[in-house]
């Protein structure tokens, strides 16, 4: 599916063809599709009425719902080009994720084109060049605002360099995601080892065309919305909607489980991420507690730094993996798309799952509570 690589520059270069559509026929676009039938059915034995019978089955069920949806997908034909640093040994194949994971996207709206900038601490300064050369201009027609990594880049330092970011911030929806790699070999578990990082980032670039089209791409930003860092840019609207715990678990779960070959493989990362990510703040994991959290945790109080939002990457996983082994992975994102096109998040969760959010949260939270009580 890929051209033949070559070397320019200090970097790697690799063009693919992940794209379905031009960038012209992507600005014209306001009605982004939605490739499953609403509301969704279940995948399988498991319903919203006897998960919590079922919990033990809950992962293989949802990696089963994905990885079929997978198989049965085209692969779409985005532009992509990966830039590696020229110090950088990245520990996963990069072109294999991407790839992988715009295909279970396929049937949904995405990046007319993806640039991948990978790199090291050593590979700073290349980065912060690299970046001002990544052709994704605001929405806004100004500068490049969120779509610039330059500020991620600079956060980069010798004991702390394996961020990540991704999304579109152009209103012909050029994709652009950054990825830092920590070369200590303790640093790279499964998560980094298979390139779930990858499917994370791209997931959340997946997210954001869902907002092109919409009518507030390229407004004058309130001061409000300035406030909490969102721009009105499609990536900055997803985050400025979205639950919290929906835009990371959604990463997490699926980023992950699409790159992951076998069950067995999904399970060496998922028996720790429950809780991979804690703070002080967030203690009480009681099923009454996290249906809190799944029912309050909306932006923007819930963006960072608030501590909150590390529950995303655990909770949220959790939660969205549910809904997979339910109703299969793309329900999750038709809720984006039906917000992109301006349904609030408890209107777009009926849409698609035919049961209102008030009486699944519950539902949710008691699966999630146990399955958190279960993680060694």
């Amino acid at each position: 599916m890929r051209k033949p690589t070559a070397v320019i520059a200090a970097s790697i270069l690799l063009v693919s063809s992940i794209s379905s559509s031009s960038s012209e026929a992507a600005t014209k676009a306001v009605k982004n599709p939605i490739p499953i039938t609403l509301p969704v059915k279940p995948v399988g034995v498991i319903t919203f009425a006897n998960i919590e019978a079922h919990i033990s089955e809950v992962p293989a069920a949802a990696y089963k719902a994905l990885q079929d949806v997978y198989a049965a997908n085209s692969q779409p034909k985005i532009k992509t080009t990966i830039l590696v640093g020229p110090n950088t040994v990245v520990p996963s194949d990069a072109k294999v994720a991407l790839d992988k994971i715009a295909k279970l996207w396929s049937g949904f709206r995405q990046p007319v084109s993806y640039h991948a900038l990978v790199y090291n601490f050593g590979d700073k300064a290349w980065a912060l060049k690299a970046d001002e050369k990544i052709p994704v201009v605001a929405a806004d027609g100004g500068t490049r605002g969120r779509s610039s990594m330059s500020s991620v880049i600079n956060q980069c330092l010798a004991n702390r360099c394996s961020s990540a970011n991704s999304g579109i911030s152009d209103a012909k929806g050029s994709g652009y995601g950054q990825f830092q790699v920590d070369p200590r070999p303790e640093a790279n578990g499964p998560y980094q080892l298979m390139g779930g990082v990858f499917g994370h980032e791209y997931t959340h670039s997946v997210q954001a065309a869902q907002f092109l089209g919409n009518a507030n791409v390229g407004k004058p930003v309130s001061k409000e919305r300035e406030k909490y860092g969102l721009d009105n840019s499609p990536s900055g609207l997803f985050q400025g909607v979205l639950p919290c715990w929906m835009s990371e678990g959604m990463a997490n779960f699926n980023g992950t489980a699409v790159v992951a070959t076998t069950f067995d493989e999904y399970m060496s990362w998922r028996k720790d991420a429950p809780k991979s990510q804690q703070t002080p703040e967030f203690t009480d994991f009681s099923a009454k507690s996290l249906q809190n959290l799944l029912l309050t945790d909306n932006p923007p109080n819930c963006l960072p730094p608030a501590p909150v939002y590390l529950m995303g990457y655990t909770i949220g996983a959790l939660t969205v993996e549910a809904l997979s082994a339910i109703a299969g992975p793309q329900g999750a994102m038709a809720v984006v798309t039906l917000m992109g096109r301006g349904q609030t998040y408890v209107q777009a969760f009926k849409s698609v799952y035919g049961i209102t959010w008030a009486e699944a949260a519950p539902i949710l939270a008691r699966v999630a509570a146990a399955e958190y009580a279960a993680t060694p």
